[in-house]
């Protein structure tokens, strides 16, 4: 083997899990020199050869920053989503050492914000030291409280009617505090949803184009979550790939077109969830919530209704 493809070959495939790990189409395209390229998305002057999604990796927009060493640590809440999130924090088990806050404590840190959370350290510079810990983190504010001016506005075009197959306390799927109060309404791919009501975009997954019933999908759905004015938030998922129109900090208001329902993760068949959530204590719980009728008038939806905007 040719000694520079020997070099090459590590470099090409690093750059191809690069692109694997980081984009949503990998293009295969042949340039007028006749060299492959592969890029994550159309080259000038090149003939595409292949066009393939890849499914990304979504990372977390909230993250813990470790400054220091094991002996003198600083945690960190390095929040990037447009939302406020809670974290705790636990000290399991230690010896000769000390920290500076409760054995268990939590604290909510505010959207696109960085702070300290807890300094740990060695007590006794001259003794050896161990200890344990365990942070966890969830949205949304624990202080939020459900409090809309008017029911919610069925998220589908006008004019058209789409029939609810399982509503609140759904024994196939709506049987956990996030999804008891849950409504799945049966579209074609592709139709338009619009905001039941106005807030920002916390928080989007736009890149899966799979789905099924297997365990597999469970995390592959395509999403947006909204937060209200009230600290609560709505989440509209199994869109379609691609299909979100705005990215996270964006406001939206009641009726705008964000995204088309699809069939993404696990999903029996084309349909929009739509639930509305808060933080009740590092847990997301659903909210039961009523959606207006063609005179603005609330009403709790249903399985088998069929509903018009």
């Amino acid at each position: 083997m040719n000694k520079w493809f020997k070099i090459l070959l590590p470099l090409i495939l690093v750059f191809l899990c690069a692109v694997s790990a980081s984009a949503e189409k990998l293009y295969k395209s042949r340039s007028e020199g006749g060299t492959l390229v592969f890029s994550d998305r159309p080259v000038a002057n090149t003939q595409v050869l292949d066009v393939k999604q890849v499914e990304v990796a979504k990372k977390a927009c909230f993250d813990i920053s470790k400054r220091g060493s094991k002996e003198n640590l600083q945690l960190y809440g390095v929040n990037d989503c447009y939302g406020p999130v809670e974290f705790s924090f636990t000290m399991n088990e230690g010896e000769n050492v000390a920290w500076d806050r409760s054995k268990r404590f939590k604290v909510v840190v505010p959207a696109r914000k960085s702070q300290p959370l807890v300094h740990v350290w060695q007590a006794n510079k001259r003794k050896g030291f161990k200890y344990t810990y365990t942070t966890e983190f969830v949205s949304g504010d624990p202080a939020a409280r459900h409090s809309p001016h008017r029911p919610y506005l069925f998220p589908v075009p006008a004019g058209r009617g789409f029939r609810i197959t399982q509503g609140f306390h759904g024994k196939a799927t709506h049987t956990h505090p996030q999804s008891i109060y849950a409504v799945d309404i049966a579209m074609p791919e592709g139709t338009r949803v619009c905001a039941a009501r106005g807030g920002v975009i916390m928080e989007v997954a736009n890149d899966f184009f799979t789905g099924g019933k297997g365990a597999a999908f469970a995390e592959k759905a395509n999403f947006i979550r909204i937060l209200h004015d009230d600290g609560t938030m709505a989440l509209y998922a199994h869109l379609k790939l691609e299909s979100i129109q705005y990215s996270s900090g964006t406001r939206v208001e009641r009726g705008q077109f964000i995204g088309e329902s699809g069939n993404t993760g696990y999903s029996s068949g084309p349909h929009l969830h739509f639930v509305i959530q808060k933080n009740a204590g590092m847990e997301l719980r659903s909210i039961p919530f009523e959606f207006a009728d063609g005179r603005g008038r609330g009403f709790t939806p249903a399985a088998g209704m069929v509903v018009r905007r």
